[in-house]
């Protein structure tokens, strides 16, 4: 998929903006803090109705605005189509597609975006709960199903903790979460063992030093390769009923996909709590890389690639080393306080941002 156009009024420090990119590689250089990494933020929002960073839409407001609005003209392989997205102080979002009031599942469904960045240490070092917001995202785009799943169970789980805090049987919604949480857990364990296959090889050819483990260790047991969702479901429903008397005390739900973590590994020990930033780093862009393949490999067509500076702190041979292992690019959006890579300079269309404002270049 691709994005045409972009325009922005009131997001972030861009103001009112109008781009139009190509549909090859484009670059955005700029010092930091100059508004290159909005761009990026952007687009994901609008492609997928959140920012990439985490942030919340009033956050994304400009200061001395009351809303921010979005808009760009997005290409899949079967459709051109006009989308915003529309975000007023102390209100709701509003996402539109050609003008029709749309639903966040539908970008899902429709757009696939995967973005790298500093920001992605945490998915190494930070806690369970941002692997979890990974593993989420990235399964929402491989699979039209799991988006509805995670929604019902957040519900019925939000639900159950308010009943628990009021000192009432949290039992009743406990039917909606092992129905929608076996799922969620079957199609984690799936996708970790592909990122565990896909993550471990890329690491390799990002830093040869040691070996890469990741695994899925959700708070259910599992047993197989996770594909039988009923066995899920009953080992589910049993740790429920051993954990009922210790979730009245605690007033939370101690079971579920929302207890779920992914061990990260190098070598025999953990990553979090033994790696180096730059090991971090090249952990991060591992994910990211098999991230791309299998939603290249799964939905026939390469998924929007937003680079935030992941140039930085690489030399030259293993910057080339990343765009090899990127192969097929499909559309590309890089921002770089540096020099980028000449290999892709020679076929990129290059924009320069300075306070919010944005110049293409060539």
């Amino acid at each position: 998929m691709q994005i045409n156009s972009l325009s922005t009024v009131g997001f972030r420090n861009l103001r009112s903006v109008r781009l139009k990119f190509s549909e090859g590689v484009n670059i955005l250089s700029g010092k930091n803090g100059s508004g290159k990494t909005n761009i990026l933020e952007a687009i994901h929002t609008l492609c997928l109705g959140r920012s990439q960073r985490g942030a919340g839409d009033q956050v994304m407001v400009c200061r001395d605005a009351d809303l921010y609005r979005l808009e760009g003209e997005l290409v899949t392989d079967r459709e051109q189509l006009t989308v915003t997205a529309a975000y007023q102080r102390g209100g709701r979002k509003k996402l539109t597609i050609d003008g029709l009031t749309s639903r966040l599942a539908e970008l899902y469904e429709r757009f696939s975006v995967v973005s790298a960045g500093p920001e992605d240490n945490a998915v190494v070092a930070g806690s369970p709960s941002v692997r979890r917001t990974f593993l989420d995202i990235h399964l929402s785009q491989l699979s039209a199903t799991y988006l509805s799943h995670l929604g019902d169970y957040q519900r019925a789980l939000a639900q159950k903790n308010a009943a628990l805090k009021a000192e009432r049987d949290g039992e009743p919604f406990e039917e909606i979460m092992i129905s929608s949480g076996s799922r969620i857990i079957s199609e984690r364990a799936g996708f970790v063992h592909d990122l565990s296959v896909r993550g471990g090889a890329f690491y390799q050819k990002l830093s040869s030093r040691e070996q890469l483990s990741i695994e899925y260790r959700p708070s259910v047991p599992v047993e197989g390769d996770g594909s039988d969702i009923e066995s899920i479901a009953r080992n589910m429903q049993k740790k429920l009923e051993e954990q009922h008397h210790r979730e009245r005390i605690l007033q939370t739900s101690l079971v579920g996909p929302h207890r779920d973590e992914v061990y990260l590994g190098l070598d025999d020990l953990p990553a979090r709590s033994h790696g180096s930033q730059g090991q971090w780093r090249s952990i991060a862009i591992a994910l990211k890389l098999a991230v791309f393949h299998l939603l290249k490999q799964r939905r026939g067509t390469p998924p929007l690639l937003l680079l935030d500076e992941v140039f930085a702190e690489l030399d030259e041979s293993r910057s080339d080393a990343l765009i090899d292992a990127f192969g097929e690019l499909g559309q590309l959006f890089l921002t770089t306080a540096v020099q980028p890579p000449v290999s892709l300079i020679e076929k990129s269309c290059h924009f320069e941002v300075a306070d919010g404002e944005v110049t293409r270049v060539n």
